[in-house]
C-alpha cells in the first residue's frame, strides 16, 4: 500500500491534454512501489461535461480543486440540489487541492461508478448523501489522504461495492446511517488508518459482507446499532487497534458472523444487545487487554475455540443455543452469571480443554449446567469428565462448595465411564474384569457415599448395611448349623434371638469384639465380613464428615 506521494508537474503533454504531472508513490522504505504519468485537468472542464450531463472519464488525470460546491455556486444551484454524474469513471485519477473535495449529494449512475487506484489528496473529503446507483461501485486500491471522509448518509444500489484494499491516512471515516442495500459488499484488506471509523445506524441487506484481511489502527470503532441484514458477516483475520470496539444492539439477523482468526488489540469490546438468529464464531481469534462484553446478546451459536481470554468476559446472554469454549485459555473472569435483564438462557455448553487460569462464575442450579454438559452430544466421556473437572476447581477457587461436590460426583462418574471406556477400546478382553471392577467402584464410592460428599448419605449406608447383617443372624441358624455363642453368661443367655443379632452385629460392625459373644459355623465367614465393611465404612464416614465440617 502506499505511504507516501511526490508530484512532478511538466509542460510534457499527455494524451489530449497540455500538461502532465508524474506520480510517485514510495513506500515506508523509500522504495517506489508506482511512478505514473496523469495528465492536468483543470475543474472548470469537468463542470462543463457535468452540466451538459455528459460522461465524466476522468482516468489517468489530476484534477485540482474540484468540488461540487462550487459547480452549485457558479451556476446557482441550491445547495442541497442533487447532481447526476452518470459512467463517472476516475480510475487511476488524483484529486488534489487546498478546497475540501466534495461530492456531497453526487448521485453517481450508468454502469460503472470507479474511483479505482484514485489518489485523494489530504484535506477533508465528502460523498455525504451521495447515491451510488451504477450497476457497480469500486474504490479499490484506492488512497485517501490526511483528513476526515464523510460518507454519511450515503445510499448504495450498485450490484457490487468495492473498497478492497483502500488505503485511508489519518482522519475520522464515517460511514453513519448508510444505506448499503442488498449488494455485495467488499472492503478486503482495507487499512482504516489511526481515526476513528464510525459505521454506527448503516443498513445493509442480503448481500455478503466482508471485512477479511482488513487493519483498524488505534481510534474507535463503532458498529453500533447498524442492520447487518441477512448476508453473511465476515470479519476473517482481520486486526482491530487499541481503540474501543462497539457492536452493542447490532441486528445480524439469519448471516453467519465470522470473526475466525481475527486479532483485536487492548481496547473494550463490546456486543451489548446484539441480537442474529446465526452463529458467532471467533475461533482462533486474539483478544488484548480489554474486556469483552455479550451481555443480554442472542445468537443461535457463540464459538470461542482456541482463544485466550486476558481480561472479564461478560457472556451473561439473554439467549444462546450453544457457547463453545473449547480448548480456551481463560487468565481473568468469565461471568455467566444470570440476571433479570440476561437469563443467561442456553442449551449447551462446550468447555472441554479449557486451560482456567481465572474464574467461571457460574451457577449449577440456574445456569442448569448438567444438563449443559449432558446435552453435548459430540463430545467424549473424557471430555465431559475433564469439563466438571474445571467446574470443581473453580467452585473451589470461589468457596461455593456445595456446586463443587455436585460438580466432583459427576467428574467422577464421568471419569469411571471414561476409564471404562478407554480399557474396552484398547483390551477388549479385559471385559471380563473391567465391567465388575467399574460396578463395585460404581457401588462403593458413588451409590453409599457420593464420593465421600455425603456424609449423612454414608450413615444411612451404614444403617442399612448393618441392619441387613443382624437381619442375617437372626435368620442363619433356622438354615444351618451355625449360631451365636453366649460364653455361657446369665445375662447374655437370657437375650432373646433379635437382641442377640442386632448386639453382636453393632460389636461386629463397630470391630469392638467383646470377647462374650462368638459366632459359630458359616457364621464366622459372614462376621469377618460385616467387620471388613464396618471398617471402611466407618473411615468413609469419618473421613466425609470432617470434609463437610473443616471446609
Amino acid at each position: 500500500m502506499p505511504t507516501h506521494i511526490e508530484l512532478e508537474f511538466s509542460d510534457q503533454a499527455f494524451e489530449e491534454c497540455t500538461e502532465s504531472v508524474i506520480v510517485s508513490i514510495t513506500d515506508v522504505h523509500g522504495r517506489q512501489q508506482e511512478r505514473v504519468r496523469l495528465g492536468v485537468v483543470d475543474a472548470e472542464s469537468v463542470y462543463k461535461k457535468i452540466e451538459a450531463k455528459e460522461p465524466v472519464t476522468l482516468d489517468l488525470r489530476y484534477v485540482k480543486d474540484f468540488s461540487l460546491k462550487t459547480y452549485r455556486e457558479t451556476r446557482s444551484l441550491g445547495k442541497d440540489e442533487e447532481i447526476e454524474l452518470p459512467d463517472f469513471s476516475a480510475s487511476w485519477a488524483y484529486f488534489d487541492g487546498i478546497e475540501p473535495k466534495d461530492f456531497s449529494r453526487a448521485e453517481f449512475t450508468g454502469t460503472v461508478t470507479s474511483f479505482a487506484n484514485s489518489l485523494f489528496g489530504d484535506g477533508p473529503l465528502s460523498f455525504f448523501t451521495a447515491k451510488f446507483n451504477a450497476s457497480m461501485t469500486d474504490f479499490s486500491l484506492s488512497h485517501f489522504g490526511a483528513g476526515a471522509a464523510n460518507f454519511q448518509y450515503a445510499s448504495f444500489k450498485s450490484k457490487t461495492i468495492s473498497f478492497d484494499q483502500a488505503l485511508f491516512k489519518k482522519g475520522d471515516i464515517h460511514f453513519v446511517n448508510c444505506d448499503f442495500g442488498d449488494s455485495n459488499i467488499s472492503f478486503r484488506e482495507v487499512n482504516f488508518g489511526i481515526g476513528k471509523v464510525d459505521f454506527h445506524y448503516t443498513r445493509f441487506g442480503k448481500g455478503l459482507i466482508t471485512f477479511d484481511k482488513s487493519i483498524f489502527g488505534g481510534g474507535e470503532v463503532s458498529f453500533k446499532r447498524v442492520d447487518f441484514g441477512d448476508g453473511k458477516v465476515d470479519f476473517k483475520r482481520t486486526q482491530f487497534g487499541d481503540g474501543e470496539i462497539d457492536f452493542s444492539e447490532a441486528d445480524f439477523r439469519s448471516g453467519k458472523v465470522i470473526f475466525r482468526s481475527a486479532s483485536f488489540g487492548d481496547g473494550n469490546i463490546t456486543f451489548q444487545e446484539a441480537v442474529s438468529t446465526s452463529d458467532f464464531i471467533f475461533d482462533n481469534a486474539t483478544f488484548g487487554n480489554g474486556s469483552l462484553s455479550f451481555f443480554n446478546a442472542s445468537a443461535r451459536m457463540l464459538s470461542f475455540k482456541l482463544c485466550q481470554f486476558n481480561n472479564y468476559v461478560d457472556l451473561r446472554v439473554n439467549e444462546v443455543e450453544k457457547l463453545d469454549l473449547s480448548d480456551t485459555i481463560v487468565r481473568d473472569i468469565i461471568d455467566l452469571m444470570p440476571t433479570s435483564k440476561a437469563p443467561v438462557l442456553m442449551k449447551q455448553m462446550v468447555f472441554s480443554g479449557m486451560r482456567n487460569l481465572g474464574n467461571l462464575y457460574i451457577d449449577w442450579e440456574r445456569n442448569e449446567v448438567l444438563n449443559l454438559i449432558l446435552s453435548q452430544e459430540e463430545t467424549s466421556q473424557r471430555q465431559k469428565s475433564d469439563q466438571f473437572l474445571v467446574l470443581k476447581e473453580t467452585y473451589n477457587a470461589t468457596g461455593r462448595y456445595s456446586d463443587e461436590d455436585r460438580a466432583y460426583i459427576w467428574y467422577k462418574r464421568y471419569e469411571l465411564k471414561a476409564d471404562l471406556e478407554y480399557s474396552l477400546k484398547h483390551n477388549p478382553s479385559s471385559a471380563i474384569w473391567a465391567y465388575p471392577t467399574a460396578f463395585f467402584k460404581w457401588l462403593l464410592f458413588d451409590k453409599i457415599g457420593l464420593y465421600a460428599t455425603e456424609p449423612l448419605r454414608v450413615l444411612f449406608s451404614v444403617s442399612i448395611i448393618y441392619t441387613l447383617f443382624s437381619l442375617l443372624y437372626l435368620v442363619l441358624p433356622f438354615v444351618a448349623d451355625t449360631y451365636i455363642d453366649t460364653g455361657g453368661g446369665e445375662v447374655l443367655s437370657g437375650m432373646n434371638s433379635v437382641a442377640k443379632a442386632f448386639y453382636y452385629s453393632a460389636i461386629t460392625f463397630l470391630t469392638i469384639g467383646y470377647g462374650e459373644f462368638y459366632p459359630v459355623g458359616i457364621m464366622r465367614f459372614f462376621a469377618s465380613v460385616e467387620g471388613y465393611v464396618g471398617v471402611f465404612l466407618m473411615g468413609y464416614f469419618s473421613v466425609a464428615f470432617v470434609r463437610k465440617v473443616l471446609r
